[in-house]
């Protein structure tokens, strides 16, 4: 019912600001402004026991294969899984021992970028997952940008302007490459790829190994590219998720090993949260069955994600790939079409410029849009 009255929803209910906040690592979410009430929320639950969400986040944590297009276990989790610990699954065991080698060079490579002092500027070139996600942690992590750390620049679209405006007065002696693609097939990846490698050429630079490394799960390929260092990682690491993993190479440059396993740490005690909490009081699950209640009870389309803090400049877009790209499907697991609305649009923009772009909009337009509003405490 579009007619719910919050301003009424307060004044029955004391204690809602309290019952509805949610206490969550490095988070609380209150989630009291939102149109439902206890029986709705309570119903909502009912609704993700019924549909086994406990037994299928259990599956995805258990390496399972939940991947069912490519029967491939979503392995992202693993490599937030601190050593030493017991994994969740005795055959994930060897992955496991495998994702830590492998951050574990990844790591000591991104430390002797730094103290070697041998590049000026690194050039990450990605697109989608292999992008969002480290240009992302990079621009929330900016205030712990190492002092020693070369420049960070990241290239993703293909029509060359992006490309252009990072060479513009780089040096190809003190250039590094990192060149990021799951497939190293990636169209515009590559285009992007073979025209800095020219331009390394054509600005007679020479040692194309020493300057050209390769994050990918094929690396036969990247090394055909020529690329000299290539850091691999498991097919079962989805692009959109890989940013915990040797993908995250750029951002292991800027903030070094100490950081970036502080990045890890935290995202794993989300992790926790999610495997551990009730479901009422478990922050992913609680926005998920709000993303139902909204698209499918009061068939709002679309919902708009307003970071406070030029840091998370970049959440919505990496948002909108994490969600639309993982739930905007039309049949269900199993081929089958399915007989409710699945992805609500996600969007939005930093504030306080989105209050000057489309708020009034929200404010006095005819289509209702749910809001989150994000607000940094500590920076």
């Amino acid at each position: 019912d579009h007619a719910f009255d919050l301003r009424r929803a307060f004044a029955q209910d004391p204690d809602r600001a309290q019952d509805f906040g949610i206490e969550a690592p490095h988070l609380f979410a209150d989630l009291s402004r939102n149109l439902i009430d206890r029986q709705a929320r309570t119903l909502l639950v009912q609704l993700a026991r019924e549909c086994g969400l406990a037994e299928h986040r259990d599956a995805l944590l258990a390496g399972a294969h939940v991947n069912n297009t490519e029967d491939r276990p979503a392995l992202h989790p693993l490599l937030r899984w601190p050593a030493g610990t017991p994994q969740p699954a005795e055959r994930l065991k060897e992955i496991h021992a495998s994702s830590l080698s492998g951050l574990d060079e990844m790591l000591s490579f991104a430390e002797q970028i730094r103290l070697e002092k041998r590049y000026d500027d690194v050039v990450h070139i990605g697109i989608g997952g292999s992008d969002l996600g480290p240009r992302l942690a990079l621009q929330a992590l900016a205030p712990h940008v190492l002092p020693d750390a070369p420049r960070l620049h990241f290239v993703a679209n293909m029509d060359g302007h992006e490309l252009a405006a990072v060479l513009r007065g780089l040096k190809p002696e003190r250039t590094l490459f990192i060149v990021a693609s799951k497939s190293f097939g990636t169209a515009e990846t590559l285009r992007n790829a073979t025209s800095a490698r020219a331009w390394f050429e054509a600005q007679g630079g020479t040692d194309l190994a020493a300057h050209f490394v390769a994050l990918t799960a094929r690396p036969d390929a990247a090394r055909e590219f020529g690329v000299g260092r290539c850091f691999a990682f498991d097919d079962g690491v989805g692009g959109r998720t890989s940013l915990w993993s040797v993908i995250g190479l750029p951002v292991a440059v800027a903030i070094g090993r100490v950081g970036f396993e502080a990045l890890l740490a935290g995202a794993h005690a989300m992790d926790r949260h999610f495997a551990e909490a009730p479901p009422e009081a478990n922050l992913p699950v609680q926005l998920g069955l709000l993303d139902v209640w909204y698209r499918n009870f009061h068939r709002f389309g679309s919902r708009c994600v307003v970071p406070y803090h030029h840091g998370l400049r970049s959440l919505a877009f990496y948002l909108q790939q994490l969600e639309m790209e993982s739930n905007g499907k039309r049949v269900d697991a199993h081929g089958r079409p399915l007989p409710f609305d699945t992805a609500p649009v996600v969007w939005g923009a930093v504030g306080s410029n989105a209050q000057h772009a489309f708020f009034q909009m929200l404010h006095q337009g005819t289509q209702v849009v749910p809001v989150e509003f994000i607000a940094v405490r500590e920076p």
